[in-house]
């Protein structure tokens, strides 16, 4: 719905494989939903090896629902006619929807498992930089395209589908997981307590359950507003700066690849 209702009716395109559909189908004037079917296919079956035989149903059901979904709605005139609001729907809209797909057990783009077999097969690549490089080409070439204002619209339609995933997956709480290493515990634990009013989760639960002290090696855990996330870094930097700060959010909700061997 956010392709074919808000971006591809604007001429605005989004990265990876379904950004490259988008380039294809309006060079060609072809079904948008063709290119997306057609194009993911070979990444499909290139990582059938090492992908979980039902996650393979369960994509192959997926892109044809998405394929054939994106055909029937390419008739239906754009919702928005303004680009920067169709933009902000679209991108919203959209990363809603992979978000979920990816939350319950989904690839977020086909591209991902492709880098996956290479991996396997003893080739030394990154994910992010591949993904990271393949977007940068393909919104620049949505401006040799459609024109450098559709191609910065597509930037703003990206960046908000990007956020969307992310916020769907690790959910709609205020409150994130942090994890702190440090070797002056006991003076973060005073400051943090005294100007954020914070409590040690990991230090409550042992006192609960068994009254035993916590280890000096294991991180501090603390539940955090997002507002206040910011000032809890400059805080611990403050007393600590070598120290270690990391959060729980997850970008891969469950497993699709088989077990090595």
């Amino acid at each position: 719905m956010g392709l074919e209702l808000f971006l591809m009716p604007n001429q605005i395109i989004i990265g990876g494989m379904t950004g490259i559909s988008a380039i294809f189908a309006h060079i060609t004037e072809m079904r948008l939903g063709l290119f997306l079917f057609l194009l993911n296919v070979p990444f499909m079956v290139m990582s059938y090896k090492h992908i979980r035989k039902e996650f393979v149903v369960l994509t192959v059901l997926g892109l044809i629902v998405f394929s054939l979904t994106a055909i029937f709605l390419h008739h239906i005139p754009a919702l928005i006619e303004h680009s920067l609001s169709a933009a902000m729907v679209g991108g919203v809209s959209l990363g809603l929807g992979l978000g979920i797909v990816v939350r319950y057990g989904g690839a977020l783009d086909i591209l991902e498992l492709a880098e996956h077999s290479l991996w396997r097969n003893g080739v030394p690549v990154s994910l992010d930089d591949i993904i990271m490089l393949i977007n940068c080409m393909v919104l620049t070439m949505a401006g040799f395209v459609f024109g450098w204002d559709q191609a910065m619209y597509s930037v703003i339609a990206y960046l908000l589908a990007f956020e969307m995933v992310h916020l769907t997956i690790r959910g709609f709480s205020l409150y994130r997981t942090i994890y702190v290493q440090s070797s002056r515990y006991e003076e973060i634990k005073q400051v943090l307590s005294l100007r954020l009013g914070l409590t040690n989760i990991s230090e409550e639960k042992s006192l609960e359950e068994e009254n035993i002290e916590q280890d000096e090696g294991s991180p501090i855990v603390y539940k955090v507003h997002f507002a206040e996330k910011a000032r809890f870094r400059v805080l611990v930097k403050s007393i600590d700066p070598e120290a270690i700060i990391s959060s729980n959010t997850s970008t891969r909700a469950t497993s699709y690849y088989r077990d090595r061997t």
